[in-house]
């Protein structure tokens, strides 16, 4: 029979940790084994574990970080699902129930997923105030790949994953002050196909205050900046790891090389890592440079500028000259700029409607520049047709 481990770590979450761990154990589908791993909290989290009931094992350990705890259980675990829950959020009952039966309806996924809902409670009324989810993607475009390593959608308490594949990649990174679980979930998708339900199945508690592991704590109020620069980083070392072959296999068709350059160059603008976007931009106009972009290639180049750390690298400085170098190189490199330009237009847009005219001044002088725009100038051949595939055709597991 299949046995679920959930694991919870925690660090100073006391006050929430209770109503997080009477979630696990309200479940329709009993979790078999609950691991608290205590990561040297300082309040009163060892006298909360001790008054809750079910099969619950816990340990503590010096503060090491999140990565060292969830490593340390995973290794105690007894389980063959894994099921990593935050201390502060809160499972719908039935979570457990549909994960599983996920996993049941496609044997071949590694990993079953799903939605969430935000909440925060008002601390002057005590109201519980829930919203949507911050991010959500059109899951019936492209593949969950894809979406992944263009933004993270899917978090831990509403991921199970299958013990072999956690085997399998390796565990979690140590050396990542920030930024583990999306590391995880990235590397989780470049080895086997997920299960994915569109449905909620956790309540994310949203609040303010300091948090991060304890060395590297931050305020809410610094959480861009910090997660920008922690998004960089993470994806650094993908940039070797993932091979180009990962990024066509995304693709359906007789130009998928060239959209794997360009969805390359499209991820790592995301991360505001211009330089490396450009060189795959500028490498993907080499590319049949005489057949034009198909929409699902445009589209690429637009979303290179929607990602939720902005396009403020791009706008200025050497990011921007190799820009307009893109677009005076030959008919498809000016393509590729021109899809980019156009895609800041809702960028430019929002920051217009929210008050923030300076940056929407400059938005709107880099998508009107003549460097940029369209004029009318198109590689002499049709585009070809391309898709994108549901499931990547090469994966690394």
């Amino acid at each position: 029979m299949t046995v679920i481990t959930a694991i919870v770590p925690t660090f100073n979450r006391a006050n929430f940790l209770r109503e997080a761990i009477d979630s696990l154990t309200a479940q329709t589908l009993p979790v078999e084994e609950i691991l608290v791993w205590d990561d040297g909290s300082t309040d009163s989290t060892p006298e909360v574990v001790k008054s809750l009931s079910g099969p619950i094992r816990y340990f503590r350990s010096a503060n090491g970080g999140k990565a060292r705890a969830l490593n340390g259980a995973i290794r105690e675990a007894r389980g063959d699902l894994i099921w990593i829950c935050d201390d502060d959020d809160i499972l719908f009952p039935d979570a457990a129930e549909r994960l599983v039966a996920a996993l049941a309806r496609s044997p071949n996924a590694g990993v079953a997923a799903g939605s969430y809902r935000r909440f925060r409670d008002d601390p002057l009324t005590g109201e519980r105030i829930e919203s949507g989810p911050g991010y959500w993607p059109d899951l019936s475009q492209g593949s969950v790949l894809r979406h992944l390593l263009e933004d993270i959608f899917l978090f831990q308490n509403a991921t199970l994953v299958r013990r072999t594949l956690y085997d399998k990649v390796g565990p979690f990174r140590e050396d990542l002050a920030r930024s583990i679980d999306y590391d995880m979930i990235v590397r989780l998708a470049l080895h086997a196909p997920f299960a994915v339900i569109e449905e909620p199945l956790f309540k994310q508690r949203k609040h303010d205050g300091v948090r991060g592991p304890a060395a590297a704590r931050h305020a809410a109020a610094q959480s861009d900046a910090v997660w920008k620069d922690a998004d960089r980083a993470l994806f650094a070392p993908f940039r070797e790891s993932i091979p180009l072959s990962v990024y066509a296999g995304l693709f359906d068709g007789a130009l998928a090389q060239r959209a794997g350059r360009l969805q390359r160059g499209c991820v790592f603008a995301r991360r505001t890592d211009w330089e490396s976007a450009l060189e795959d931009f500028e490498a993907a106009a080499l590319l049949s440079p005489d057949i034009a972009l198909s929409a699902v290639e445009v589209a690429i180049c637009r979303r290179s500028v929607a990602g939720k750390h902005g396009m403020a690298e791009a706008l200025t400085g050497t990011s921007r000259s190799r820009l307009d170098r893109l677009a005076g190189s030959g008919p498809l490199g000016g393509q590729i700029a021109s899809a980019i330009a156009r895609g800041a237009l809702w960028r430019g847009r929002a920051a217009l409607s929210s008050g923030q005219f300076a940056e929407a001044a400059q938005i709107a002088r880099f998508v009107l520049s003549p460097t940029l725009r369209s004029r009318g100038a198109r590689p002499g051949g049709p585009a070809t047709p391309l898709t994108e595939r549901a499931e990547p055709l090469q994966l690394l597991g």
